[in-house]
């Protein structure tokens, strides 16, 4: 570490630290050790080192070297808040990470970014239902399909005029971006498959497969009936993620944007006959084994299925956030107003905690 890093951290009156992890190009697991910090001339972030966790992927061994690492670098009683990824090795709120350092740090509040936790509740709410998984991975290879080849990219250009996202699996708003584009482009992507299929000679025979299968899907009731539930679904996820990705707002503003999602969500279940009815008109009725028995009492139960996965994740992952309301309390734009009206809601269990550290390191 280079020496004006090491000054500036000496210097620092509290610091904040930050993990994630990262496979190198050998497939070593590296973990990252940044520290974030105030300065006279602004808030600094530095990256300090990597180190091989390959074989140390527990929350004991992590937190063993998390807290050796401030030990090291003389940061023990300066610790304010630590920030990891939200997988639950690092963020259990019980065994995890933040856990271990908090028994040694107690003033070590956890926090965990709102846009990737957003992005933790869209994946954690679907990938639990075997039919949201499958519907995912049909399109994930629908991009794919034509990221693989020059030749269909030109088609999907010349017949849809739009090209389709490829899907990261940690970033969910990549999902939304296919979801909006398929469920917008869904009868040129069929004009396209069709094109295909048609002119087989024209294309080799892995080509001509999938596009008879997604030519198929684009056409099965179950498979429309997702794009159209997920696509309201993100429209209001969208919204919420432009929020939490713009550092201008303030901690209580996001909450409340998480809360008024929670209320679009449930809102979504007065949605369901619309939908179904809708993609009944398009496809017509569910074919093969959805065919039997009560098809809309089915899919009834997974659009409700859904939309209580993607509640459950917002409260287990937002719920302890409400904690840091207490946060707003250090907005300088916000002090004249609280000489009149002091908000004591903000000030949460642990906020004196951590104002009583920023005081004893002479920042307040």
């Amino acid at each position: 570490m280079g020496e004006t890093i090491k000054e500036e951290i000496s210097k620092a009156p509290f610091v904040a630290l930050m993990l994630d992890e990262t496979t190198d190009v050998s497939n070593a697991a590296q973990l990252s050790f940044v520290l974030r910090f105030a300065t006279e001339s602004g808030v600094k972030e530095r990256f300090v080192k990597f180190e091989d966790v390959t074989g140390k992927k527990r929350a004991e061994d992590v937190a063993a070297m998390a807290l050796d690492f401030l030990e090291e670098h003389g940061c023990m009683g300066k610790l304010v808040a630590q920030c990891y990824d939200g997988a639950a090795v690092m963020a259990s709120g019980l065994n995890g990470v933040q856990a271990k350092v908090k028994e040694n740090i107690p003033q070590a509040l956890f926090i965990h970014c709102y846009a990737h936790a957003l992005n933790l509740v869209l994946s954690q709410g679907v990938v639990k239902i075997k039919e949201c998984r499958i519907f995912f991975s049909h399109l994930s290879g629908l991009a794919a399909f034509f990221s693989r080849s020059p030749k269909r990219t030109q088609l999907l250009d010349e017949i849809c005029q739009k090209r389709l996202p490829r899907v990261a699996p940690t970033r969910w708003n990549f999902a939304s971006r296919l979801v909006c584009t398929v469920f917008e482009k869904k009868d040129a992507l069929k004009d396209l498959f069709d094109y295909i299929v048609e002119h087989h000679e024209e294309f080799d025979d892995a080509a001509i497969l999938s596009a008879d299968g997604y030519l198929s899907n684009l056409g099965n009731f179950e498979f429309r009936f997702f794009l159209s539930t997920f696509n309201e679904i993100f429209a209001h996820a969208d919204v919420l993620f432009d929020i939490l990705q713009n550092k201008s707002f303030d901690m209580q503003f996001c909450l409340t944007r998480v809360e008024e999602f929670c209320i679009c969500i449930e809102g979504q279940r007065d949605r369901f006959d619309q939908i179904y009815d809708e993609t009944v008109q398009d496809t017509g009725l569910p074919t093969g084994r959805r065919a039997h028995g009560d098809s809309r009492s089915h899919y009834k139960k997974l659009h409700n299925g859904i939309l209580e996965n993607i509640l459950n994740q917002v409260q287990n992952r937002f719920k302890d956030h409400k904690k840091l309301s207490f946060l707003s309390l250090l907005d300088p734009q916000q002090f004249t107003s609280f000489n009149s009206n002091f908000p004591e809601t903000f000030v949460s269990t642990e906020g004196p905690v951590v104002i009583d550290t920023l005081r004893h390191c002479n920042y307040l």
